[in-house]
């Protein structure tokens, strides 16, 4: 399911990048078909590979296991009311299906963290704050039909609260714990931080929302100011231990950090006039987010188990100018804050370039039949 999940999303990261500039479908569709029918039921099927080994635990059952897909359905759904084929109510279902799906995986994740011998690691919690902050995103897409007045803030509340609550503090939640496994060393301060920095990130993504919800700079400022204080104690650590590999050639940890970069290009965008930060959010965070994660986690998903030297070689191979990607995703990042329109462009030519290389190196596992469980070691 993973494996599947990570392709499609590739695919309508790559789609929706190359074809939204075009007249053919308004740009709010091309952004829920990111985020709604690509993103949310990727990052809920990472949550379920994450949780049972934050916890400890045995993996998620089968019926949970499969919500992913559903999630994938419901995105679907959204699309046609975005197209005209279904009426604009249809949004209200769609976003109680999302509001029941979070509140499922919530009542899983803290019955798994009561049951976890010798407690629960400190990045679950950013999970379950993360998924809060999604039911207050579906709450307010619930009152846009129902409240036509309302929803110019309320889709602004909407968009900030999942881009900046639900996706990042997934995302950091996940970065603090797969950066030191990327490099292969320990941090030894990343369980202190999840712990200390947590509530300054939710608190940021929240007064961030409200103050664009309500059009008030005196929230988005300290929102923004809160959020990047984790951003810049996770990044300063890694730089004090890892600076090495961050600026290597190959590998997943340029491109894990290049979308460290990429998220505080995104934050500081929201506070410039006239920059698209939702642009800089998918080309400077996302692509090199997704990227780096799969050069590290993909080999493991297609070979569970113990780890052996075909694992290295993949990750090897799948990650190899993850280091020149990066600049690539920067220069996404970095560009529209400049005034510069064409900034997606070089994060797209990057993570074209990057499925290109993950399809040559399936392409050519498969036809050596090592990616098989019984293949040659």
């Amino acid at each position: 399911m993973l494996i599947a999940l990570l392709v499609f999303s590739l695919l309508v990261l790559l789609l929706a990048t190359s074809l939204s500039p075009l007249p053919w479908l308004p740009p709010v569709f091309w952004a829920h078909g990111v985020l709604a029918m690509a993103a949310l039921p990727l990052i809920v099927a990472a949550m379920q590979h994450f949780v049972p080994v934050l916890t400890r635990s045995r993996a998620a059952g089968v019926v949970l296991s499969r919500l992913p897909l559903g999630l994938v359905l419901v995105g679907g759904g959204v699309l046609l009311v975005f197209v005209g084929a279904l009426a604009w109510n249809w949004i209200v279902l769609w976003a109680a299906m999302v509001l029941l799906a979070a509140g499922w995986m919530l009542v899983w994740m803290r019955q798994r963290s009561h049951n976890a011998l010798g407690g629960a690691h400190p990045g679950l919690a950013w999970y379950g704050v993360a998924l809060s902050c999604l039911l207050l995103g579906m709450s307010a897409a619930v009152l846009i039909p129902l409240f036509p007045q309302w929803q110019a803030p309320l889709r602004e509340f909407h968009l900030h609260i999942n881009l900046y609550g639900f996706i990042g503090l997934t995302a950091v939640g996940t970065l603090q714990v797969l950066f030191p496994t990327a490099t292969g060393h320990a941090d030894p301060g990343v369980s202190r931080r999840l712990r200390q920095d947590l509530k300054w990130a939710f608190a940021g993504a929240v007064l961030l929302a409200l103050g664009r919800m309500l059009e008030t700079p005196w929230l988005v400022i300290p929102g923004i100011l809160f959020w990047l204080l984790p951003l810049g104690r996770m990044a300063s650590a890694w730089l004090r231990t890892e600076g090495l590999r961050i600026f290597a050639w190959h590998g997943a940890a340029p491109a894990l950090a290049a979308a460290t970069l990429g998220l505080v290009s995104a934050l500081v965008g929201v506070m410039v006039p006239g920059v698209a930060s939702l642009d800089i959010f998918l080309a400077g965070f996302m692509f090199p987010l997704v990227s780096g994660a799969a050069s590290q986690l993909l080999p493991v998903w297609v070979r569970p188990g113990r780890q052996t030297a075909w694992h290295a070689t993949a990750r090897a191979a799948i990650g190899r100018y993850n280091g020149v990607r990066a600049l690539f995703y920067i220069t996404s990042a970095i560009l529209p804050l400049l005034g510069y329109r064409c900034g997606a462009m070089a994060g797209l030519l990057a993570l074209l370039w990057f499925v290109a290389g993950l399809a040559y190196w399936g392409l050519n596992d498969w036809l050596q039949g090592s990616g098989r469980a019984n293949g040659p070691q």
